[in-house]
């Protein structure tokens, strides 16, 4: 992805939601940014790793979801709404299970 030229600054607008996992006063905060393209979707990137250990462990073989300015990406949404909810379901599916897994051992 990097290759093509998809994440070039100038395929976006500047304009941007920051989205998070909000759900009640004890859950951890953790949050991305939906940057809006010029085709007005939204591209999600996530870089609030704990550390880098984390980081490879989660997309360290994934290059391609890489990018150096803006971080991790997560996927292209349509909608605010969208965004929340792709954002919701990866740390839901994909970050806490890994964060809790790691707390164990």
């Amino acid at each position: 992805m990097n290759n093509t030229g998809y994440f070039d600054n100038g395929n976006y607008t500047g304009n941007h939601l920051h989205i998070d996992n909000y759900k009640d006063q004890v859950t951890p905060f953790i949050e991305a940014i939906a940057w809006e393209r010029q085709d007005k979707t939204m591209d999600i990137f996530f870089d609030d790793f704990e550390d880098d250990k984390e980081f490879k462990a989660l997309f360290g073989a994934k290059e391609h979801y890489y990018d150096d300015f803006m971080e991790v990406f997560l996927g292209n949404v349509k909608t605010n709404k969208e965004a929340y909810e792709v954002f919701r379901n990866w740390v839901d599916t994909v970050l806490y299970p890994y964060r809790n897994r790691t707390k164990k051992i």
